[in-house]
Formats: C-alpha cells, structure tokens, sequence
C-alpha cells in the first residue's frame, strides 16, 4: 500500500463534473488492514471549505473512500 500511496500523491482531485477541488497531500489507512479510509487534500484557494461536505484535519479535507469514483491520472470524487 505505501508504493500505491506515493504514486497518488500530488495528483489533482476533481469533483463529478470535472472542477479541480484540489490536490491529494496524505491517504488514511486503517492500520490493522491496510485498507484506505480517507484521502487529506489541499483544497484550491478560491474554493470556501465551509460549503463542502467533508471535515477538516489539519488544514486539509478528508475526504472519505466512499466518495471516490476513481482514481486514473486525476483523482475523481462521485459527487
């Protein structure tokens, strides 16, 4: 999982209609499985966090593994 993790990190995160949210900073792992939990993103500028759906931790948004589509050369979210 840690050579999956590095080869996603850095790559754009867009939203359902193809909007870059951001870039992918950190995945979250569930320790004991080694499954992903959440990706942390670094949420574009002009784009006001309070109107997402997600929480913040540490300056970026987690977002959860249910809201991936799918991950290709950008990061897509189902919503």
């Amino acid at each position: 999982m840690a050579i999956f993790a590095r080869e996603i990190i850095g790559r754009d995160v867009v939203d359902s209609h193809q909007e870059r949210l951001g870039e992918l900073k950190d995945v979250v792992f569930d320790t004991p499985t080694g499954a992903i939990l959440a990706l942390r993103v670094k949420i574009e500028n002009d784009i006001d966090v309070s109107k997402l759906p997600w929480e913040m931790h540490d300056g970026l948004i987690q977002i959860p593994v249910e809201e991936i589509n799918r991950i290709a050369a950008k990061i897509h979210l189902k919503r």
